[in-house]
Parts: structure tokens; sequence; C-alpha cells
């Protein structure tokens, strides 16, 4: 499983390394000690410029969460109780098919590297490798997937969404898709999410799912990633090989 994170916890690839076990499969797995059946690659994305953004300039590595002896720590909230659900109308997308600037499109030859060397070092099934990110990494699901769809047997983009010329790529290779947004997300709207799904579907792609955590805010990654369905959903697809 290939995990892409969000914008908050790029960094140096060193010290700031830690701060990809913030949220995602990741957390799930070594933080609250899940017994998840993947080989999770989650690499960093370089500060690109991104380090006077305001929540990465004001973090800590007293925020990089530590695993415990015994036992796991209470997950943080992904809703948002000030802001009331809402129904939306559909928007295009506002971004360019690259997504959000300085993102993971510029590191893609080293993603696809990591995912040979855990094809052929770690005894990685080329045949069930999942694609998943949140935000910034919900962007970057898109792109990587619409870019490179015979390399996935499924992808799950969370709180990001995709742009309309990923649309043909995707429905021509049948990767299934689950995408997740929060109904509250002030981050990144629903409203933008329905171009690419949408277009998805017209062109005949036959397993598209869309599903909106209507309590939640940006941080609905939590629940998604909390939950088992998303992980039984990935190991039911496999590559046609």
């Amino acid at each position: 499983m290939l995990f892409l994170h969000g914008n908050g916890e790029r960094g140096d690839g060193k010290e700031d390394l830690g701060f990809v076990m913030k949220h995602g499969p990741i957390y799930e797995a070594w933080i609250q000690q899940r017994d998840l059946p993947f080989v999770i690659i989650a690499p960093q994305l370089p500060l690109f410029g991104q380090g006077e953004v305001r929540y990465i300039r004001n973090r800590s590595r007293d925020d990089i969460p530590q695993r415990r002896a015994e036992g796991a720590p209470p997950r943080p909230s992904g809703g948002d109780p000030q802001k009331e659900m809402q129904g939306q109308l559909a928007e295009m997308s506002p971004h360019p098919p690259e997504g959000l600037k300085a993102g993971w499109p510029l590191i893609e030859s080293e993603l696809l590297a990591m995912l040979d060397n855990v094809e052929v070092n770690f005894r990685g099934n080329p045949n069930q490798v999942y694609l998943t990110g949140l935000s910034y990494g919900g962007f970057g699901t898109w792109y990587l997937g619409a870019m490179f769809p015979e390399r996935f047997a499924a992808m799950a983009p969370v709180v990001g969404h995709g742009h309309v010329d990923h649309a043909q790529s995707l429905a021509d290779a049948r990767l299934p898709i689950w995408q997740f947004a929060g109904g509250k997300d002030g981050v990144v709207p629903v409203r933008h999410f329905y171009g690419a799904l949408n277009e998805t579907q017209r062109l005949g792609h036959p397993e598209v799912r869309f599903t909106i955590e209507a309590d939640q805010g940006h941080g609905a990654w939590v629940r998604v990633y909390a939950s088992r369905d998303l992980y039984d959903w990935f190991l039911s697809h496999s590559l046609p090989r």
C-alpha cells in the first residue's frame, strides 16, 4: 500500500520523518497497533518551499505520536462541531490536473521506484498494490492513479479530489475508486469532488464509489482509516494478471 500524506506532514526525510505517522494507515498500524495485512510505504514529501505555511511553521516534533509499550492512544476527532451539515451543488475543480502546488507529482519517479523496490526486496505482490492518500495526498492519489493506472489494483483518495482530465485513463483501466469527503470540510469543499467522479462514470467506469462523511470536517480521514471497511475493500481487488 502506498500512502501519500497531507501538506502538514512534509519535511526533510530525516528529523521530520516522524510526521508521516500522524495520520492514515501508517498511524493505524504503528500507533494504534493494528495488524493490517499490508506492506505500507509512507514516503515524505519534501518541503518544496512550503516551510512557511502557518501549520507547518508552527508544528513541533512533540506532536509526533509515539507508539506505546501497551495499548494505544485515543484517536483525534475528525469532526467540526462548529460547522453545520449542508448540501452543496456540484462545481468543477478549481485546481489543475496536477493538483495543488508543490505536490506529489514532483516526485512521481521516486514513488514508482519505491514501489519497484518493495516488490523486489520485500516480496511485494505486484497484483495487489493499493494507493491512498489524504488531503494533499488525496490530490496526489488521483494524479498518480490516472498517470499510472496499471500499477494499482485499487485507489482511495480521501478529502482530496480529482480533475476531469484524470477520468479517461481511469475509466479505460477500470481502476476501482473509492472517494471519501467530509461534509463539513471547509478546506476542500464537497462540491468540487463531483466533476471528476461524474466524468469517470460517464466514460463507463463500472466501480466508482463516493462516501461523504456528512458530520466530519477536513479530518474525516480519522474515521476512514480507523474503519476496517476500506482495508477489506482494498483486499477484495487484485490486478487480472
